[in-house]
């Protein structure tokens, strides 16, 4: 059996693994919160961890590019990318395919799992940067408002009308 059939034989194993793991990269408390129910509504983090855990496993089983495993890994990424994980705590849990793999899988299937789970890690890297910028240029744009704002009731900041911007030019 090569290896994508094994990873879809056996994804149900992997992805409890694999969500354990994951949760298990959180605070004790929140770990045992998260892993309690699967319900979107009573705990949608775990629901969303568990759901793209599942996908990037499909994915894997399947064909996949570093853009498509992006997509997959999105809400979990970014859901890491706002609590306090740095960028290498944030990802860590991709890497624990690997241990998980090392259990689950033939030997002679592990280099090739192996290379799949750096793909997935730098997708989840990427995605990771992206979230984070993203988060610093809402922030930078929400501070320039605050600060624009402050300055327009303090009466420092005039609106311009287009005739003084037509002058402006003139000159």
């Amino acid at each position: 059996m090569d290896i994508k059939q094994t990873l879809k034989k056996n994804k149900g194993l992997f992805l409890k693994e694999w969500f354990k793991a994951t949760i298990n990269t959180y605070p004790k408390d929140s770990a045992r919160i998260l892993g309690k129910d699967s319900n979107r509504f009573d705990n949608p983090v775990g629901a969303v961890t568990r759901e793209s855990l599942g996908d990037v496993l499909d994915l894997i089983a399947d064909k996949y590019t570093e853009e498509i495993l992006e997509k997959a890994l999105d809400p979990v990424i970014r859901i890491r990318a706002v609590q306090a994980f740095d960028a290498s705590d944030a990802v860590s849990f991709i890497f624990a395919l690997k241990k998980i793999g090392e259990n689950l899988l033939e030997d002679s299937h592990l280099r090739q799992f192996d290379h799949m789970v750096d793909h997935i890690a730098l997708a989840g890297f990427n995605k990771f940067m992206k979230c984070k910028e993203e988060i610093f240029l809402l922030k930078a744009t929400e501070s320039k408002r605050r600060i624009h704002r402050a300055f327009e009731r303090a009466g420092l900041v005039a609106e311009l009308k287009e005739e003084d911007l037509l002058g402006s030019k003139k000159s």
